[in-house]
Formats: C-alpha cells, sequence, structure tokens
C-alpha cells in the first residue's frame, strides 16, 4: 500500500488499471489489485470469515455511532475497527455456522464519561420503551448536562433504532416510541451518556430485554 500527496491526476477513488485509490483518514491511498486464490480456505479460515460476517451484519447500522464514539482511535487502527475488534473476541458464542451475538456484552459506545448508573426499563402501551436512570452528575466528567444515547434492538426483525437527543442527565427518564409493528417482538436496550462539548461518550450499560407490548 502506498500515499501519495499529489499526481497528474490527484487523489482518486476506484480502481484504475492494475490499482485501487482511495482516501484513509485523510491520506490518498493507493494499493495493487489482491491477485486471486486458487487455494481453497481452510476449515479455521472458513470459520473466522463466518464470524467476521455475523459481527459485521449486526454493526452495520452502527457504524456512524461507533466510528464517533467508540473510545478512540490506536494508532492505525479506527474506532469501527477497534468496536469490530472487541465484540469478536467477547461478544459472539456459539458453534460454526450458528453464532449469535451475546447482547450483555455488546457495547454501542465506550469512553471516559462517567455512564449510566441505576439504569432500568420497562415497556409500555402503545409501543413505548420507558426509561429511568439515576441523576449522578456533579462529579468529574458527569454533567447534569450531558445527552442520553439509547439504542434499541429489535431482535425478531434485526433493526435498530437509536435516539440520541432524548433528554439529559438530570432528566433522569425518557420514553421512546417504537413502530408499532415491533408489537410483540423482543427488544434490546443500552443506554449511555455524551457529553458534546467534549465530544467523549461513556462506557454504554446494557438494560436487557423486553417485549413490546
Amino acid at each position: 500500500m502506498g500515499t501519495f500527496n499529489k499526481g497528474i491526476l490527484g487523489g482518486f477513488s476506484g480502481k484504475v488499471g492494475t490499482v485501487i485509490g482511495s482516501n484513509w483518514r485523510g491520506l490518498n491511498v493507493m494499493r495493487s489489485l489482491p491477485k486471486k486464490s486458487n487455494t481453497n480456505p481452510s476449515q479455521k479460515q472458513v470459520v473466522q470469515r463466518e464470524k467476521f460476517a455475523a459481527i459485521i451484519g449486526f454493526l452495520s447500522p452502527l457504524t456512524a455511532l461507533l466510528s464517533e464514539y467508540y473510545g478512540g482511535a490506536s494508532g492505525v487502527s479506527s474506532r469501527l475497527n477497534n468496536a469490530v475488534s472487541y465484540h469478536l473476541k467477547q461478544a459472539l458464542v456459539g458453534d460454526s455456522p450458528d453464532f449469535m451475538i451475546d447482547y450483555t456484552k455488546v457495547l454501542v459506545s465506550k469512553g471516559e464519561v462517567i455512564g449510566v448508573k441505576d439504569g432500568a426499563m420497562e415497556t409500555l402501551q402503545p409501543a413505548t420503551v420507558n426509561l429511568q436512570w439515576a441523576n449522578n452528575s456533579g462529579q468529574v466528567l458527569a454533567e447534569a448536562t450531558d445527552v442520553l444515547l439509547a439504542v434499541v434492538y429489535n431482535s425478531d426483525k434485526e433493526q435498530f433504532i437509536i435516539a440520541s437527543d432524548l433528554a439529559r442527565r438530570e432528566d433522569m427518564t425518557a420514553a421512546i416510541a417504537v413502530p408499532a409493528a415491533f408489537t410483540g417482538d423482543t427488544v434490546h436496550v443500552w443506554l449511555s451518556f455524551v457529553n458534546t462539548e467534549l465530544k467523549r461518550a461513556a462506557t454504554s450499560v446494557y438494560l436487557g430485554s423486553a417485549v413490546i407490548s
């Protein structure tokens, strides 16, 4: 892989001849096309690809969120790459080819902001998730004005709802209206806080699951 600042065509994206151009973290990157392999993948490689596909499939709708609020970039590894690596190691259970997500290990954000204390949820009619937490502001990295970040995942329909402007830490309660089509489905909920001024987040907390009524 090579990088370049200027050229006769400047930066480019996509395939040109035998090379591929792209922009990676502000750098123009050029790499050669991958060589085709006639070797069949080993069983270990097949399993690893299945694991990767399972995690990517689950995390894809959260890409923008993870890219902004999953810790910090480390070296050449982006926030998103760090999130994928963590979930591959910690949140995937089961055996090939029936891998599953351990929702209790999922982190939708990661950071040094003080997280949610005494978080709880319940489902109300019609199609509403009610959230509660303690106001633990007044300490370092826990402001009363920190914004609540809530993620609801419908595991039956494999759909996410991301709510990022529901309430503040000091409010101690919020409600999320979910689609009526979610009625009867199981949802999983994670909460976090974001300090919008510092652009930092807390490590998310898994509240559990419930059936939408």
